[in-house]
């Protein structure tokens, strides 16, 4: 099986930052979270694995299909964006969680919060295909500094063609809820997927009892090897183009492309793990002079843009 959907070096859509087409789909599955979230009488409690709750209940609109999971944990010490940003959304990251994945990008992104992505999860050979989805993805912040990122399914054929070897599923819903409490979090992922297909009880039983515990592993690998770098949210006023950002967990390199703005001298922040990622300090490397970059020592890069309207990229590396 070979790929041939592409990830492109410059996502941001032309009109960036813009509203999505997938925008109603988005908001309709953020409302199904919540909806789920607040349900306190329809779920059934699964009992306690490896300090993460889980639950399940059917979905009404698809009789005989796989439900709907809930696991929830609590995650010592950290904050949101750390978590959700360095650890569930960074795809360099997610490799050392999540043992379905086999590789995942942005098609296009429209804004600093809404992309359209690409995944691919792997197969059990002779026994079922691997399994890719198109989709969208928003992140929401509320006041509290509670932080959700949603995903479902999108049809785009233009950008995703459906590949040979591999079968399109559709993800009804993918919800995280990074919430704090106190300098804690508590992590609360639910999840709906049709897999499509004929499958044996063995892939049908992972989806339904290993994926809500995706919580658990990905606070173990936040303990074990901290949070990748990521982008702090931005000014809303700011005209810089973010591309990309790319995390490499064999080598801890991380890279953000970006499209410098209308003026120079705007600026933004990239924060990095001092305690375990990055224990012995970083290196900041630069491409070209359209920006400028200085670590503060204190588990933040500064960034200030000196060129207008010209592609740039910052580097991190561990010393």
């Amino acid at each position: 099986m070979a790929v041939t959907i592409q990830e492109p070096e410059y996502p941001a859509s032309q009109q960036y930052p813009t509203s999505s087409p997938h925008d109603k789909r988005v908001e309709r599955a953020h409302s199904r979270f919540l909806s789920h979230l607040s349900d306190q009488e329809n779920w059934n409690f699964q009992g306690e694995r490896n300090e993460v709750k889980l639950w399940k209940k059917p979905d009404v609109d698809e009789q005989g299909g796989l439900p709907f999971v809930k696991g929830e944990c609590l995650v010592k010490d950290c904050t949101p964006e750390a978590f959700g940003l360095g650890v569930v959304q960074s795809p360099g990251m997610r490799k050392l969680w999540d043992p379905r994945t086999e590789m995942g990008f942005m098609l296009e992104r429209y804004s600093a919060t809404t992309v359209m992505f690409y995944a691919l999860t792997k197969g059990k050979k002779y026994i079922a295909s691997p399994r890719d989805i198109v989709g969208v993805q928003r992140n929401y912040t509320e006041e509290d500094g509670t932080l959700r990122m949603i995903q479902t399914s999108v049809t785009d054929l233009d950008a995703a063609p459906e590949q040979s070897g591999t079968t399109r599923a559709d993800l009804v819903l993918s919800g995280w809820q990074f919430k704090p409490e106190g300098s804690d979090l508590r992590v609360t992922y639910i999840f709906k997927i049709r897999l499509a297909g004929r499958l044996p009880n063995s892939v049908v039983s992972y989806a339904t009892t290993e994926t809500p515990l995706c919580t658990g592993r990905a606070r173990d690998a936040f303990y074990e090897h901290g949070h990748a770098p990521y982008v702090k949210n931005t000014a809303r006023d700011s005209s810089i183009v973010f591309q990309n950002e790319h995390f490499d967990a064999d080598t801890r390199r991380y890279q953000c492309i970006l499209t410098t703005g209308s003026t120079a001298g705007e600026r933004f922040k990239i924060l990095y793990d001092q305690r375990r990622m990055y224990k012995n300090g970083i290196l900041v490397t630069i491409d070209g002079d359209s920006v400028d970059a200085q670590d503060d020592g204190n588990g933040s890069v500064g960034v200030i843009t000196m060129k207008e309207r010209t592609n740039a990229s910052v580097e991190i590396s561990p010393k």
